[in-house]
């Protein structure tokens, strides 16, 4: 219908010039059609930035909806945020079996506790984010960005590392961290660790002989 009335408001606008020219004595005439052709460009201006607007607050509102299910939901299986906005949304506690965060901005979120079993997490951008706590049972972590991280109490049982590419430089591990039994110790420690001989003291244990972690469940 907008197209429809451009193009009447465009004929009419052209029709009226034309006339001006041809026709000058026809002023009134050529008045009336160029304000009905000006009125009806106008108008369609208007309308289509009404559209956009509509269009633009529901967009909005969707996602205010969306933000406030997951702020209250205690679990969502397979989460997916795709590319929509995460950043403040405290995650702690819930439990997110095989979310897809692949290449997910978390970076300083707040996941403590949470259960990421079998979560996808290649990629993601986790520095500084408090992982105390979190249970990353089976996770997939190639990739994945935890300088900085507080990984106290954090279970890696059978989660996907890769020694070279997930990062761990300046995390905080303490004596309840679990780590994955593939993992190299001694490499991945000196990503943490400026001296390898605090690991026995501060590392953690590799599973299954982890005090605080059997398998995927917690034991206190």
């Amino acid at each position: 219908m907008l197209v429809i009335l451009g193009v009447l408001g465009a004929a009419g606008a052209i029709f009226a010039w034309r006339m001006a020219i041809k026709e000058p004595e026809r002023e009134p005439r050529i008045e009336v059609l160029a304000g009905i052709g000006g009125g009806l460009i106008t108008g369609i201006a208007v309308g289509v930035s009404a559209l956009f607007l509509e269009q633009s607050l529901g967009e909005r509102q969707k996602y205010s909806a969306w933000r406030a299910n997951v702020e209250i939901a205690e679990s969502i299986p397979g989460f997916t945020p795709g590319s929509r906005d995460i950043q403040g949304i405290n995650f702690s506690g819930k439990v997110l079996h095989n979310a897809d965060f692949r290449g997910a901005d978390l970076r300083k979120a707040q996941l403590r506790d949470t259960d990421l079993t079998g979560a996808d997490l290649r990629g993601a951008r986790m520095q500084g984010a408090n992982l105390v706590g979190a249970n990353f049972y089976q996770a997939d972590l190639r990739g994945a960005h935890l300088e900085g991280t507080w990984l106290h109490a954090a279970n890696f049982t059978e989660a996907t590392i890769n020694d070279d590419a997930t990062y761990f430089t300046g995390a905080i591990v303490d004596i309840d961290t679990c780590w994955p039994t593939k993992v190299d110790v001694p490499k991945l420690a000196r990503h943490i660790f400026n001296h390898y001989e605090h690991v026995r003291a501060h590392w953690g244990g590799l599973a299954p002989d982890c005090p605080l972690w059997k398998n995927g469940e917690r034991m206190d």
